[in-house]
């Protein structure tokens, strides 16, 4: 049987979730700020290997997958990583804390 802090737990990530989604999908992909955000490009004048990737997160979640792959096609392991990550570390605070107070 689940926990009342169990289920808070579980509510706060869906309210957490639905804000960060909706702040993201607010986010313009296209604009003057987006392309000026890499300090080592600001700096050096050339792109590092991880320029575009903002861009192309932004772009998964707005579901224009050729444009991901056109900002950064390394995007394709980085995404899927990153979100594994992420669920897991939900996972862990609301999962794993219930069976060690078991």
């Amino acid at each position: 049987m689940e926990t009342k802090s169990q289920i808070t737990k579980i509510v706060l990530f869906i309210i957490i979730n639905a804000i960060i989604l909706s702040v993201l999908y607010a986010i313009p992909i296209n604009s003057k700020i987006m392309e000026n955000l890499c300090i080592y490009k600001l700096i050096l004048g050339k792109e590092c290997w991880n320029c575009g990737m903002t861009r192309a997160f932004l772009s998964i979640l707005h579901c224009n997958f050729k444009n991901a792959l056109n900002y950064n096609n390394k995007v394709v392991l980085v995404f899927p990583m990153t979100i594994a990550i992420y669920i897991n570390t939900w996972y862990k605070y609301i999962i794993k804390n219930k069976q060690e107070q078991n």
